[in-house]
């Protein structure tokens, strides 16, 4: 998904009623869009599933990769999966542009300014979003016997 992460809102209490900040709703809105445009034909998931995720942000600090990951999770609840507790696995990083950049001349560095283009450990990015939602195995006893099991056997003396 393309354009800088964002993060997901606290929601706001009006007369006893808990209330989505509009930024949050847009935000998963086109999390969903931009999820439904890329798999047509996707089938949701029953089962558990892990989720990875990576955040290319254009600009240092805020928000919190705990906040990007949840607006995810959300925004694909009823779309990649039933229901976002089948998530049993959950891999997320954020990466963040370099603080010093290359100089004009060769071999100079400088502190990043506005405008320079995104780079981290000096290649260059463009801010977005990668999400993989993997369906995770489940053992059934009566199609498969158990792998090899550690197994302590007690002495008697």
């Amino acid at each position: 998904m393309p354009g800088d992460p964002v993060p997901k809102g606290r929601p706001r209490v009006y007369r006893g009623h808990g209330v989505t900040p509009s930024r949050t709703r847009i935000a998963e809105s086109r999390v969903r869009a931009d999820f439904m445009a890329k798999y047509p034909d996707r089938v949701t998931l029953t089962g558990p599933v892990e989720v990875y995720a990576e955040f290319w942000k254009a600009k240092r600090g805020r928000p919190d990769l705990d906040n990007l990951v949840k607006l995810v999770i959300d925004a694909l609840n009823g779309i990649a999966y039933v229901d976002d507790e089948q998530v049993k696995t959950l891999q997320a990083v954020q990466y963040e542009p370099d603080r010093i950049v290359k100089g004009r001349r060769p071999g100079t560095w400088r502190k990043r300014r506005p405008g320079d283009p995104y780079t981290r450990h000096g290649v260059q990015y463009e801010p977005h979003t990668y999400i993989r939602i993997t369906p995770l195995p489940e053992w059934d006893p009566r199609k498969s016997t158990p792998t090899s099991t550690s197994t302590q056997l007690k002495e008697e003396s």
